[in-house]
């Protein structure tokens, strides 16, 4: 049943960009390349730690765990787990208006990126100084900093995605460029160097440091003129309430449930859709196919075509401003799903490990991820029926549907795994 105080042509349109929006956010967005310019700095820093853990999967999978399986699955499967669960735990307290009325946003940012520093330190020390006699405790310890990399990564792209809500669609395409950017770096450092020790520990030091940079670039856009004018950073209570006429940036009347279940429940969906079915078989089933010297090769792709999809919708011919379409081409993934699992089940089969088949595959399957996710995510805020003030609060909202769907995907990779071997080839 449509809302009330709802328009037929609004229900019908949810999920698609508001006209007004696209016709007026753009020109805010060009007046300031250097706010565009953080923004693509704060989605690398959002997921430069994740990337630089994928990158690595293979390093820890067989080198450091020697593919044994912990509680019936290995390393991959864990370590998606544990992040995906806290970064839903974190992104989910973040929804709650009385929370962020408390916890000043430049707080939240800035003890996001500490804690996503200290947590590669310490996966790295993991790594280092785990021996073969203690690998059960150095794979909870690893699991644990994991878990913390997630919850700095949830409160971060939390305030990134709902920070760029507040402003325009370019700026959440910004922060899904960076995080796709991140992936590209990730992977060329995985493919030179994960390998080596010394490339671990350089990787590792580096993507710390890098996070520690995410605390002067909130500063930069404190001071950023379409900020200030916005208001975006200023808490949004009954104390600070100001009027349409001085700021876009409201008092909103909804709860985050009505926003979610009045107007921006499809492309919440969608993203979550996109994420589900590619961790359901990435990085998990993947890291499982054969032959295993072919995964890091396979891992490196899927962060390049991941990050080429991300930047597609940039072209004006593969924008796609519709909802239902966007909708609908999240839906066509599930596809891959039983394709890997038969790739990986079917592994003495000559099809199944065939190279050109693998990365074929894969190429389609990480382009799509970042190409439909970043056009949700663009469309999400900027759906009719969410007001000026909502906006916030729904580009957290799909940053939350997004780490869900992350979340739901590892919880099914595990179940992809009954029935099959106990130790990985690698």
């Amino acid at each position: 049943m449509p809302a009330a105080g709802m328009e037929a042509s609004e229900v019908w349109s949810i999920g698609s960009i508001d006209p007004m929006v696209e016709e007026l956010n753009p020109i805010r967005s060009a007046e300031s390349r250097w706010l565009q310019a953080c923004f693509y700095i704060a989605g690398f820093a959002t997921l430069l730690g994740w990337q630089i853990i994928l990158s690595f999967t293979h390093s820890f999978d067989c080198t450091l765990f020697r593919g044994k399986r912990f509680a019936g699955a290995g390393w991959a499967f864990w370590c998606s787990m544990g992040y995906s669960l806290t970064v839903n735990i974190t992104q989910l307290v973040l929804t709650s208006r009385t929370v962020v009325s408390r916890i000043p946003f430049t707080l939240r940012w800035n003890v996001a990126a500490v804690c996503s520093a200290l947590s590669l330190i310490g996966l790295m020390l993991c790594h280092l100084y785990t021996t073969p006699d203690s690998l059960e405790m150095g794979f909870a310890l690893a699991v644990a900093c994991v878990s913390l990399t997630g919850a700095a990564s949830g409160i971060w792209q939390a305030c990134a995605f709902g920070l760029a809500g507040c402003l325009a669609p370019s700026y959440a395409q910004a922060v899904m460029f960076g995080q796709g950017l991140s992936g590209v770096f990730s992977s060329i450092v995985g493919a030179a160097v994960s390998s080596s020790r010394l490339g671990l520990i350089f990787s590792f030091t580096f993507a710390a440091v890098f996070e520690l940079l995410g605390i002067p670039v909130l500063y930069a856009m404190n001071r950023n003129p379409i900020v200030q004018e916005a208001g975006a950073l200023k808490p949004a209570t009954v104390e600070n309430q100001v009027t349409p006429s001085s700021s876009p940036v409201l008092t909103r009347a909804r709860s985050s449930r009505e926003i979610l279940v009045q107007n921006a429940w499809p492309q919440a969906l969608t993203v979550a859709a996109v994420f589900t079915v590619s961790f359901t078989v990435f990085p998990g089933v993947t890291s499982r196919l054969s032959p295993g010297s072919r995964v890091p090769l396979l891992i490196s792709l899927f962060q390049i075509m991941d990050f080429l999809g991300r930047f597609a919708p940039k072209c004006s011919v593969l924008r796609i401003d519709e909802g239902p379409v966007v909708s609908g081409l999240a839906a066509l993934r599930i596809l891959f799903v039983p394709l890997f699992i038969a790739m990986q089940r079917e592994s003495e089969q000559t099809w199944a490990h065939n190279g050109v088949l693998q990365v074929a595959v894969m190429v389609a399957f990480a382009f799509s991820n970042g190409y439909v996710s970043t056009l949700s995510m663009m469309l999400g805020p900027a759906q009719r029926g969410v007001s000026a003030d909502e906006r916030e609060p729904v580009g957290t909202m799909m940053s939350l549907a997004l780490v869900f769907g992350i979340w739901l995907g590892s919880l099914l990779g595990i179940v992809t795994q009954v029935g099959m071997q106990e130790v990985n080839t690698c």
